[in-house]
């Protein structure tokens, strides 16, 4: 058992649960935090994983967790992407559906042709 990164697991998984107490994190975001937090427990708990996932990548042991942090920072980043695009879309459409309220409120007020006062 490495307790360094043992601690460092757990200490990630109960930031990310009073976070979303606090509601500072929305709780679809946290289960992958959670879960890359669950998993580092494993991997600190367990040496038999940590050797699993080394000989599956063909690499050593530090290799291993190093391929491990890295996809599961590539699965947050590309998580965030996904939502970043659906929002610029959204915005995009609000920003659209407003301009044509405005046009059509600009031409309910503007002064019509055979109405001079």
């Amino acid at each position: 058992m490495h307790l360094a990164p043992l601690l460092l697991s757990l200490a990630v998984g109960a930031v990310v649960l009073e976070l979303v107490r606090r509601r500072r994190l929305r709780e679809e975001f946290s289960w992958m935090w959670l879960l890359g937090a669950g998993g580092a427990v494993l991997l600190s708990l367990w040496p038999g994983a940590r050797e699993l996932v080394a000989r599956v990548l063909d690499t050593d042991v530090d290799g291993a967790v190093l391929a491990l942090a890295v996809l599961f920072l590539a699965c947050v980043a590309l998580d965030i992407s996904t939502k970043v695009s659906r929002l610029a879309n959204h915005q995009k459409n609000l920003a659209q559906g407003l301009a044509r309220l405005e046009k059509r409120l600009g031409d309910l007020e503007a002064p019509r042709p055979d109405e001079d006062g």
